[in-house]
């Protein structure tokens, strides 16, 4: 079988929304945490960028308000919501992960999201050592708490620098997204793979010269296959 560099993105791929990604699952646990220590208005301005947020609509904007609400978060508070997020990755999902990395597979987690956050999720789940790197932006930590944010992959287009820069080669490789924020590094990729739970994405985007899946043990078959 022929080894791949399998690129994954995180949220919405690796990480389901059901309905809610990892960062938005954040700010709702730490509204549900705090709620008597914060105003109505925070609590309803939170509520409404999340909304954006699913709606792809706040982009940029969505992690300054991100990390205004975040500072002073403990990072236990990380450690608890990673063990709860953890429990949405299903077990065929971590079976699919387990067996690609024993297939001589090399994985990359390269996400527009919290690293700190996907970092926690698979170590919960088993997996963080199916990937050689797991890269996005960092929490600034002060005294275990959250102070800022490091922007180490802001745009979609910062995923496919960090990729050029390991100098990978895109025809042996394969990249696995599922929106706008993979673009990029779909279009270098030699295969690209847009994961479409839904059904909803493949008449959206049917002038990408994508492959299709609705879940992700679907990739074992189609490396099998050769991706005919």
């Amino acid at each position: 079988m022929k080894r791949y560099t399998i690129i994954w993105d995180f949220d919405g791929t690796l990480f389901p929304r059901e309905p809610y990604d990892s960062e938005q699952s954040l700010l709702i646990h730490r509204l549900i945490q705090s709620k008597d220590s914060i105003s109505l208005f925070k609590r309803v301005l939170i509520r409404a960028i999340i909304y954006a947020d699913m709606k792809e609509r706040l982009r940029k904007t969505f992690k300054k308000l991100y990390i205004w609400f975040l500072k002073g978060t403990k990072t236990e508070t990380l450690d608890l919501i990673a063990g709860l997020l953890a429990k949405k990755i299903s077990e065929a999902d971590r079976q699919t992960l387990l067996r690609l990395k024993e297939d001589g597979h090399n994985m990359m987690v390269i996400s527009c999201g919290t690293a700190d956050l996907s970092e926690r999720i698979l170590k919960v789940a088993g997996l963080d050592n199916c990937f050689s790197i797991i890269e996005g932006n960092r929490f600034q930590i002060n005294n275990d708490q959250i102070t800022g944010m490091d922007f180490h992959i802001p745009n979609p287009e910062d995923k496919l620098k960090l990729i050029t820069s390991q100098g990978i080669c895109p025809e042996e490789s394969i990249v696995i997204g599922d929106g706008y924020t993979d673009f990029p590094l779909l279009d270098w990729a030699g295969i690209p793979v847009l994961i479409d739970r839904t059904g909803e994405k493949k008449d959206r985007y049917a002038k990408k010269n994508y492959h299709y899946i609705s879940s992700i043990p679907e990739i074992v078959e189609m490396i099998e296959k050769d991706f005919v």
